[in-house]
């Protein structure tokens, strides 16, 4: 058996519903994958997959886990995997759709869809495929029926899969299981989406399953099941939420979707006792917080601060979620004291105009002040903005580009996407229908972007260009897509030069060298000829 699967086979039963008339087996046996091989800005750890294989092995079931982030070739590794395995129930985790990158849009159900599923149904002819994830959560029916699925959770799938196995199990009705999608039965009418006020077709007609208490559901348990060494030569660090949930309304964003509204906390000892078992007991060297929002609510934030102060542990900390809104420089100082070493912050916008048609809840001033409590408590930094929201002018990106000249350090590193991806189920869904931008029977499945009909797509790259020129650290979306071989070269010669510390921070470095000898203009330049070719920005997808 594998070193990152876990069985238990103290309670037998009878799984009859499920495998059919006559078949006999004493444990279901489960077969989780991770289909997320994209490994930009690095592989994320699967903490969702995690952690519902280790809520199923504590429910009693045999549990198996296929992580094909970094295996050759996926079909191959599937089609073998699942012979030897011979599960009963095979349980498929999307992490994503596609990659949210207008520039160079890539949409990955396609690959999973013809090199993973279809490598199940050869193996096996009666494994019941299941997907989720936060994929599936952000457009249940759509995904469901393009992966040719046998059933999709929508939902926190550590509550959802246990009931589903329970269900089946007990031969009860599937109808009655939180968040289960079958073929053919999902919601012709809106329903509700948790307690977002937010409404959607196609949801699980008995509602999407959440877990109410958080801090006691299941942990992650990654050294079970996944090779965190791996991960970690590969630049990813150990993943963690402290919270579910988001109290934002920010109009394109679909976390709201996934995890709700009410904000669900863990117990900052809790919190670091994940953390102290994985340093202290698997060698974790780095940890991001990847909560939506680590620093709201604010108090929560300090009290994790607070607690791995009292509990040093020898671990570089970030988070990529820091909002602009909960920045002072007590904070600042307090995740300094705890271990932080580098942020991400989302602004997505300096401009009061685009702020307020975003929704993000906070303003100008705002953001002002976090910069400058992070420029001047030395926090390196990566900055994320959104080009081309409802209202965005060339006189609002102006705005944005001033704000990032005047308070953002030269060594922090800023991300300009040019376009939004919209989503079903946001507000900004509801914008752009409104506005005739979409058919009212769009779906918005495949990539689906919104930019400013007051925008003009060439001046705003080339004005992106130009300004890339003279500031190193700033980059536009389309460099974020580089290849696995480009990827791993990279940060082996980050590591031989012996730069530290999360692969962004070294960009400048890189940027400024590149500029200097016309590298970096050449492949904007092609990116720039490639845009000139769009001739649909609604529907663009390269």
């Amino acid at each position: 058996m594998s070193a990152f699967a876990r069985k238990n086979d103290q309670i037998p039963f009878i799984f009859a519903g499920l495998l059919g008339r006559g078949y006999y087996r004493e444990r279901v046996k489960v077969l989780l994958i991770n289909s997320n091989r994209e490994r930009m800005p690095w592989p994320a750890l699967p903490v969702g997959m995690c952690t519902v294989a280790s809520g199923l092995a504590a429910a009693g079931h045999e549990v198996e886990v296929l992580d094909l982030m970094f295996v050759a070739d996926p079909a191959r590794e599937t089609l073998s995997r699942v012979r030897k395995c011979d599960p009963d129930i095979v349980g498929l985790s999307i992490r994503n759709i596609d990659n949210c990158n207008f520039e160079v849009p890539y949409f990955y159900l396609t690959e999973i869809r013809d090199q993973i599923v279809r490598s199940i149904r050869t193996a096996s002819s009666r494994a019941k495929i299941v997907v989720g994830g936060s994929a599936v959560n952000v457009s249940p029916a759509d995904v469901f029926s393009f992966l040719e699925a046998d059933y999709a959770l929508v939902g926190e799938g550590e509550e959802a899969m246990p009931d589903f196995l329970r269900a089946l199990e007990e031969r009860t009705p599937l109808s009655r299981v939180r968040g289960l999608l079958e073929p053919g039965k999902g919601s012709t009418k809106a329903l509700p989406i948790l307690d977002t006020g937010r409404l959607a077709r196609g949801e699980p007609p008995a509602g999407r399953a959440l877990v109410h208490d958080f801090a006691k559901s299941s942990r992650s348990e990654a050294w079970n099941w996944v090779d965190l060494k791996q991960y970690a030569a590969h630049g990813s660090p150990y993943s963690i939420q402290t919270k579910r949930g988001c109290a934002l309304k920010c109009s394109y964003c679909v976390y709201n979707n996934i995890e709700g509204h009410a904000y669900r906390l863990r117990d900052p000892v809790e919190v670091v006792d994940e953390l102290e078992e994985a340093v202290k007991g698997h060698g974790v060297k780095a940890v991001d917080f990847v909560d939506s929002t680590f620093n709201l609510p604010l108090a929560h934030a300090r009290g994790i601060c607070e607690e791995l102060e009292r509990r040093p542990l020898n671990v570089e900390l970030s988070t990529m979620g820091l909002n602009p809104a909960g920045v002072t420089p007590e904070l600042v100082e307090a995740m300094k004291r705890a271990g932080f070493k580098s942020v991400m912050c989302t602004p997505e916008s300096a401009s009061e105009v685009t702020l307020k048609t975003l929704r993000k809840g906070f303003q100008k001033h705002a953001v002002i002040r976090a910069a400058r409590a992070l420029r001047e408590g030395n926090l390196p930094t990566y900055w994320f903005f959104m080009l081309g929201a409802p209202g965005e002018t060339m006189d609002t990106v102006r705005e944005t580009l001033a704000f990032c000249e005047e308070h953002i350090a030269p060594t922090d590193m800023v991300l300009f996407s040019t376009g939004i991806r919209v989503y079903s189920g946001t507000p900004l869904e509801r914008t752009c229908k409104d506005m005739g931008w979409f058919a009212e029977d769009d779906p918005l499945f495949l990539p689906s972007w919104f930019l400013s009909p007051e925008l003009d797509l060439n001046e705003l790259y080339q004005t992106l260009m130009r300004a890339a020129a003279v500031h190193p650290n700033w980059m536009t979306n389309a460099e974020t897509v580089v290849s696995p071989a480009m990827n791993a070269m990279m940060k082996g010669a980050f590591r031989a030069l012996g730069w530290k510390g999360p692969f962004w921070k070294h960009l400048p470095r890189v940027f400024g060298l590149a500029n200097r000898f016309g590298v970096r203009q050449r492949g904007l330049e092609q990116h720039a000829a490639n845009l000139r070719k769009v001739t649909d920005v609604r529907h663009y997808r390269g």
